[in-house]
C-alpha cells in the first residue's frame, strides 16, 4: 500500500470475527476485521490471502448474517489485508449501513506519526 491516504467513506473500528471463502474453495478462514466501512474493510492479518484474489465476506451482527463478495486490493508487510467490498446486494448494503454507525469512527486523514514538540 502506497503512503498516499485513499479514503473515500468513513471508517469504523470493528474488531470483529468475520470469514472469508475463497472462490473455488469449500473451506472458509477466520478472520479478524480491524476496521470496516461501505466500501470495505481492512483484516487484522490474512498472510495466506493474495492481492486480486475473489472471495466471499461474512460476518454476523446482532443474529444477522451480512454476506458480500469481495476482491483483495492490498496486502501490508505485517500482514494486514485490504478487502473492497462489491456486487453488495442493496439489502447487504442497507445492513452494512446500519452496521458501521454502531462501531467506533476512524479520523478520515491520517495522523501523523510524530508528535508535537511543545
Amino acid at each position: 500500500m502506497s503512503g498516499e491516504e485513499r479514503r473515500r467513506v468513513p471508517r469504523y473500528s470493528a474488531r470483529l470475527k468475520a470469514t472469508v471463502k475463497l472462490a473455488g474453495q469449500e473451506s472458509t478462514l477466520a478472520v479478524l476485521v480491524e476496521d470496516l466501512c461501505v466500501l470495505g474493510c481492512l483484516l487484522e492479518y490474512g498472510p495466506t490471502l493474495q492481492i486480486h484474489q475473489e472471495c466471499d465476506f461474512s460476518l454476523m451482527w446482532k443474529g444477522r448474517e451480512f454476506r458480500t463478495p469481495a476482491l483483495i486490493a492490498w496486502k501490508g508487510d505485517q500482514g494486514q489485508v485490504g478487502m473492497e467490498f462489491h456486487d453488495t446486494s442493496p439489502e447487504n448494503h442497507e445492513f452494512l449501513r446500519e452496521i458501521c454507525p454502531e462501531l467506533f469512527t476512524r479520523p478520515l486523514v491520517r495522523l501523523s506519526n510524530h508528535p508535537r514538540r511543545a
